[in-house]
């Protein structure tokens, strides 16, 4: 697999669909509502005939082949992510902490998609 074929497969199996729900919601929606979003974008980000998977667990296997790219930026708030998945499972996380979340997986999202321009842009240089 070429890079850019890891970057575009990165953004779309991860950066797709982790902020596919929350993209849409307003700054100032409500728990129920961002609980639910983050649960089925960060929870079950991948969802298929082989089972569910959380956006770290999708994002682990796609990142090897960029390694050798700086991946602080995603990795960073993926991290905190994975920290939150229990919390986001037992919908203990108050609201400020969901609008964090919010935050770092619309983050996770917007770094992907500027990773696969620059690797496009490299690749037709």
């Amino acid at each position: 697999m070429s890079l850019l074929q890891a970057a575009k497969a990165a953004r779309h199996d991860v950066g797709k669909y982790i902020a596919f729900q929350l993209r849409w919601l307003p700054d100032d929606a409500p728990a129920d509502e961002l609980l639910e979003a983050l649960r089925s974008d960060v929870l079950r980000t991948r969802r298929g005939p082989s089972g569910v998977e959380s956006a770290p667990q999708v994002w682990a296997r796609v990142r090897e082949p960029l390694s050798s790219l700086d991946l602080h930026g995603i990795d960073t708030p993926m991290a905190e992510l994975e920290a939150a998945l229990g919390g986001l499972e037992d919908g203990t996380l108050q609201l400020s902490e969901l609008r964090v979340l919010r935050a770092r997986a619309i983050e996770v999202s917007d770094a992907l998609g500027v990773l696969f321009r620059a690797v496009r842009e490299k690749e037709n240089d």
